[in-house]
């Protein structure tokens, strides 16, 4: 089953650096206090490491490669488990887990796991043809690549750290750059580091953060020698660059993006374009129009039919010619108006479908917005969960090292008593077989409490070291909580905008709704007129006699119908107008808004698989060179490091040297010429001794670590 508990905090988001079994002894200080989350399909964990190693020189820059595995069984029983590691061609090995097995390129263990335990195994080589490293790294000491192992001065001397790392793998990765304070320098940087730790016996500044895909990091360090010491000499230390990436968490992460995305998508693709009251929507502004043009044609017979009336009283067979026409002209009329009173409750209902399509559209966006709020919630209370566990590990680690220290104190003071011891038995006037013996038991306890602080002082690293990762991944969750509420809002926002989009439709939808009203009002009354005139055109037909009598009251109401028909008219045609750009508009806003909206999922989608894609063949191809047999189901879990080393030089005062040389060699001319400068000469040459020997551990013991003294090359 696979444990969640650490190995969570690496997903995409900031790794931890260092080499891999710096990453295996975090571990296994850690695993005992953390609470597991377990998958049902797994009960072997494997976490596979691959850790490329540059360490550079003044001489140049040697190169390594280590591939480690940890494996933690699950199982009530124990497993019997076959592991290792397929090596590139002409590689040679430096360094192996006892109990190894080589077969040709192929480093394997026939190993048994106990129920609930861990085992790490490790083969650090060198290869003269693998350089595919995940970022480039480059440095700069005083313009130059390989500066001297030892640059000749003391206080006031100023040097200049140039360096430079990028992206090279293609996929996100994280990077942690570590400086050792050294009393008696002044530190100057462009960046301001993220912290300083305790680490082993020292304090270290660090910087932390992300390298982008093809991105790259710039850091600036300036070292002035402020007080060089009694022995005007200074070591600088070492820089340490690590970058690093977790492939499998990062492929479950961009699986869980891609999976969201598709299904965002396929609700969009449910939206349907604004299309279903197309066909009736032409249909009606075409008979707007038709029955506008007509109305005013009719006016306009109207008006003229009155003008005859009126001026030349013609006889009543010119009358009825007129009244004839206008009979005509209004049949023509209700012609049309009854092909309205068909249509119309057609796009009234087409209008009542589309309002209550979009009203369903707003809801499912809505509800969307709710699921997108929910998920990003539930993230972020998953994540600060993890972040309460991570900080309730800090007493713990605290309370550890507190012990570590005062263990260490007590086995100083054992240590002092038994020298004390061994100078009180030597002082003895016993046998010498016996006392002998009894010396030599004591200085072989001696040398086992020795290595006891040794080891303690180690411990006591590793936990200042586990401490300073859990508060890191603790910071890096709270960055991966910010960014997912960022992008969840920038999501919620996007919904709303629809939505509000949706609803402005809805209300211009509502508003041709109650225009059709309006227009079955007016066609009722326009009917209720045709149908007045009609009656008095009717009554003027059956008249036999002249109606000349009559013309100045049909020519009063033909004009005030002519004025009605003309403005019903104008009304209709500001209609047929207005309509037609409020369909358009609407129509257009929202395909636009659904289109435009679709193209960023679309384009975000794209992305993430083309990231995944890259993810999954540089996992496949590191996972091709593991070797394991297990009867047991496991997850693989793949980090993949690079680790740069610089070693900076020592600051030495030649001229004091040279003093002290010339002292002595003053002074060995004048030997034997007397008591006192006998003396003299003794302390001068013990002197030189510990001069030499300063400068010769300076320059051939020049420190080779990894923060806390635990990577060492060999």
């Amino acid at each position: 089953m696979r444990i969640r508990g650490i190995n969570s905090l690496l997903i995409n988001l900031p790794l931890l650096g260092g080499k891999s079994w710096l990453i295996a002894a975090l571990l296994i200080i850690m695993l005992p206090y953390v609470t597991h989350v377990v998958e049902a399909d797994a009960s072997l964990s494997v976490t596979y490491t691959v850790n490329y190693i540059n360490y550079y020189t003044s001489s140049g820059v040697k190169s390594y490669i280590n591939y480690g595995v940890n494996l933690i069984n699950e199982n009530s029983t124990a497993l019997n488990v076959i592991v290792g590691f397929r090596l590139p061609p002409y590689s040679s090995i430096l360094y192996a887990s006892s109990g190894y097995v080589l077969k040709g390129d192929e480093i394997y263990w026939n190993i048994t796991i106990n129920s609930f335990e861990t085992m790490s195994l490790n083969v650090e080589f060198q290869n003269p043809l693998v350089n595919n490293y995940i970022m480039n790294f480059k440095y700069l000491i005083n313009d130059s690549t390989t500066p001297s192992q030892v640059i000749n001065g003391s206080s006031g001397v100023k040097l200049i750290m140039l360096v430079n790392a990028s992206n090279a793998l293609g996929l996100p990765l994280t990077y942690n750059a570590y400086i050792p304070l050294q009393n008696g320098i002044n530190y100057y940087y462009s960046t301001p580091p993220t912290g300083v730790a305790g680490i082993g016996t020292g304090n270290y500044m660090y910087w932390s953060g992300e390298l982008p895909n093809n991105g790259s990091v710039d850091l600036n360090v300036t070292f002035i020698v402020a007080n060089s010491g009694n022995w005007s000499a200074i070591d600088l230390g070492s820089l340490i660059f690590t970058s690093s990436i977790d492939l499998y968490y990062y492929l479950n992460y961009l699986k869980l993006t891609i999976g969201q995305l598709n299904n965002t998508l396929t609700e969009f693709n449910n939206i349907p374009y604004v299309r279903p009251i197309s066909s009736n929507a032409t249909i009606l502004l075409n008979d707007l129009y038709q029955l506008s043009y007509l109305l005013n044609t009719t006016a306009a017979l109207y008006r003229q039919s009155a003008y005859y009336m009126n001026s030349t009283r013609v006889i009543e067979s010119l009358l009825l010619l007129q009244v004839y026409e206008v009979d005509y002209a209004l049949r023509a009329e209700y012609g049309v108006l009854s092909k309205l009173n068909s249509t119309i409750p057609m796009v009234s209902y087409s209008l009542k479908q589309i309002m209550s399509n979009l009203t369903q559209l707003n809801n499912e966006i809505i509800n969307l917005q709710y699921q997108v709020i929910s998920d990003v919630v539930y993230a972020y209370g998953e994540i600060e969960q993890y972040n309460v566990t991570l900080m309730e590990i800090i007493p713990i680690l605290n309370a550890t090292n507190t012990t570590l220290a005062e263990y260490y104190q007590y086995l100083g003071y054992v240590q002092d008593n038994l020298t004390k011891l061994y100078n009180d038995v030597n002082s003895l006037n016993i046998n010498g077989g016996v006392k002998s013996s009894i010396l030599g038991e004591l200085s072989r306890l001696i040398k086992d409490v020795e290595v006891m602080r040794a080891t303690v002082l180690r411990l006591e690293g590793y936990v200042n070291g586990a401490e300073m990762g859990v508060l890191t991944a603790s910071r890096q969750l709270s960055e991966l909580a910010y960014q997912l509420n960022t992008r969840g809002t920038a999501l919620v926002i996007a919904l709303t905008n629809i939505s509000n989009t949706l609803v402005k439709t809805n209300q211009s939808v509502y508003s041709l709704y109650i225009a059709l009203n309006y227009l079955s009002n007016t066609l009722n009354s326009t009917t209720s007129t045709l149908n007045v005139t009609l009656g008095r055109l009717n009554l003027a037909l059956a008249v036999p006699t002249s109606l000349y009598g009559n013309l100045t009251n049909i020519t009063s109401g033909l004009i005030q119908t002519s004025s009605q028909l003309q403005n019903a008219s104008a009304r209709l045609m500001s209609m047929y107008f207005n309509l037609t750009g409020q369909y358009l508009l609407f129509s257009l806003a929202i395909n636009q808004s659904i289109e435009y909206q679709r193209a960023n999922l679309v384009n975000e989608l794209n992305t993430y698989e083309a990231y995944y894609g890259i993810a999954k063949g540089t996992y496949d191809q590191y996972l091709s060179s593991l070797i394991i047999n297990s009867s047991s189901p496991y997850v693989v879990d793949i980090v993949v490091e690079q680790t740069s080393e610089v070693n900076l030089p020592i600051v030495l005062n030649m001229r004091y040297i040279s003093s002290v040389l010339s002292n002595i060699t003053i002074i060995n001319t004048d030997n034997g010429k007397g008591g006192s400068m006998r003396g003299i000469s003794k302390g001068t040459y013990g002197l030189l001794i510990i001069v030499l020997a300063l400068t010769l551990g300076l320059i051939l013991n020049k420190r080779k670590y990894v923060i806390n003294n635990i990577i060492n090359h060999p």
